[in-house]
C-alpha cells in the first residue's frame, strides 16, 4: 500500500466530507481519529469509507495525531486536517511520482494557509516510519523526527509541487476555536517559554478578540526573547510582522514603528510583508518615490520568488495593495498617468472597491489637463 491520509477530528461533520471528497483517487487508505465528536463527523468518516479510531480529548494534539499514524498502514504518510483540500490534480500521476520517490524522507509541498494567500513549504507528506513522531502540546511539530530519519537512513527532505493542499478553516466564525485554544497555548507557554510560536499564535487570538493590549504584550514579550537569544529561529519572523501589521492597521506610524521595521528588515530581509509594510511608513512620512521603489519590486515577484521566502502573505499584497500604494505615490510624484494605470490595476483586482475608481478618474483627469 503506497499512501495513507491521516486526520484528527472533532465535530468536523461541515468540512470533513468535502475533505475526504478531495483524497478519493490519491490515497489507498485514510485513518480518521475522532476526540470526542457530537456531531455528524464519525458518520461522514465511515461513509467514506475511512478506518475510524477514538481517542480521549485530553488539550493534546500530539496524542491522536500518533494515534492516527498508529493505524496507518501505507508506505507514504498525508497529514491533512479536515478543514483541508487536496488541490484537484492528475492521481495516477502524483502517485508514481511519490512511489519514485525512493531517496526522499519526505516531501515538503506546498500548504495555502488562507484562501486568497500564497503557499508556502509545509512537512505534509512522509515516508511511514515508526521513529517519526509528532511532539508538542499544540502546534505539535514532526520536522525534528523527519530529519531525524532521514539522516539515520540517508535520505533527502525535497522541496515537491507533487500535491497542494489548501486550508479553508479560517472562512468560518472561530470564537470556538479561540476559546478552546487559548488554555492549552497558555499551558504550553508554560512548559515551553521558549517557543516563540506560541506567542504569537496567542496574540492573534488576542487581535482577533478585540484584546489588543494583550495581543501587543505577546508580541513584545516574544520579540524581547528573540533578541536575548540572540541564535535565529525561523518563528521569529511572525513577531515582528504580527505587531508591525497590527500597529499599521491601526494608524500607528511614527519613529517606535519605523525602527520596528528597519530592526525586522535586517533580521529577515526582505520580506514581501515587510516590504510592504516599509512603503507604507516612507510614503506617510513623505518619501514617495522610495515607497514606489519597495512596492514595483513587490508587484514583480513571481510565486516561486514568493515561496522562496518561506513564508506565505496576502495576495494583495503583490496585487490590489501595492497597485493602490504605487498609484498614491506616483501621484504624490505629479505622474498622473502613471498613477491613473496603477489605480486601473488595483480597481482591476478589487473591482467592487469604490475607491480605486475614484482615484482612477482623479489622476485622469489630472494627466489630461
Amino acid at each position: 500500500m503506497l499512501l495513507s491520509a491521516a486526520i484528527i477530528v472533532r465535530d468536523e461533520a461541515e468540512h470533513l466530507d468535502g475533505c475526504l471528497s478531495s483524497l478519493r483517487g490519491l490515497v489507498d487508505e485514510v485513518v480518521v481519529v475522532d476526540t470526542g465528536s457530537s456531531d455528524a463527523s464519525v458518520e461522514v468518516a465511515v461513509r467514506h469509507g475511512a478506518i475510524v479510531a477514538h481517542e480521549p480529548w485530553r488539550g493534546d494534539f500530539a496524542t491522536p495525531r500518533n494515534r492516527s499514524l498508529d493505524l496507518a498502514t501505507g508506505e507514504w504518510i498525508l497529514y491533512v486536517d479536515a478543514d483541508e483540500r487536496v488541490r484537484a490534480g492528475d492521481d495516477r500521476e502524483r502517485r508514481r511520482l511519490i512511489a519514485a520517490a525512493t531517496g526522499q524522507a519526505a516531501l515538503r509541498v506546498p500548504l495555502v494557509p488562507r484562501v486568497g494567500w500564497t503557499p508556502y513549504l509545509e512537512y505534509r507528506l512522509w515516508r511511514h516510519d515508526p521513529d517519526v513522531r509528532f511532539r508538542g502540546r499544540m502546534h505539535e511539530s514532526i520536522v525534528s523526527a523527519i530529519h531525524g530519519a532521514a539522516q539515520r537512513d540517508g535520505r533527502d527532505v525535497e522541496a515537491s509541487d507533487v500535491l497542494t493542499i489548501e486550508h479553508l478553516g479560517y472562512e468560518r466564525n472561530q470564537e470556538r476555536k479561540y476559546q478552546r485554544d487559548e488554555p492549552i497555548l497558555l499551558a504550553a507557554l508554560r512548559e515551553h517559554p521558549e517557543r516563540v510560536f506560541y506567542y504569537d499564535h496567542l496574540a492573534r487570538i488576542y487581535q482577533a478578540l478585540g484584546r489588543d493590549a494583550e495581543a501587543v504584550s505577546m508580541w513584545t514579550r516574544a520579540i524581547s526573547l528573540a533578541r536575548e537569544r540572540g541564535a535565529p529561529d525561523h518563528d521569529d519572523r511572525l513577531l515582528w510582522v504580527g505587531l508591525i501589521w497590527h500597529q499599521l492597521e491601526r494608524g500607528l506610524v511614527g519613529g517606535p514603528l519605523e525602527a520596528l521595521v528597519t530592526e525586522a528588515l535586517e533580521r529577515f530581509g526582505a520580506l514581501p510583508a515587510l516590504e510592504f509594510a516599509a512603503a507604507r511608513l516612507e510614503f506617510a512620512a513623505g518619501s514617495p518615490q522610495r515607497a514606489a521603489h519597495r512596492v514595483e519590486r513587490l508587484i514583480s515577484l513571481s510565486l516561486d520568488e514568493i515561496i522562496a521566502t518561506g513564508s506565505a502573505y496576502d495576495q494583495r499584497i503583490f496585487g490590489e495593495w501595492s497597485w493602490n500604494l504605487l498609484g498614491l505615490c506616483r501621484f504624490a510624484m505629479d505622474d498622473f498617468a502613471g498613477a491613473a494605470a496603477a489605480f486601473a490595476e488595483a480597481e482591476l483586482a478589487a473591482p467592487d472597491a469604490p475607491d480605486y475608481r475614484v482615484r482612477r478618474r482623479l489622476a485622469e483627469s489630472r494627466a489630461a489637463a
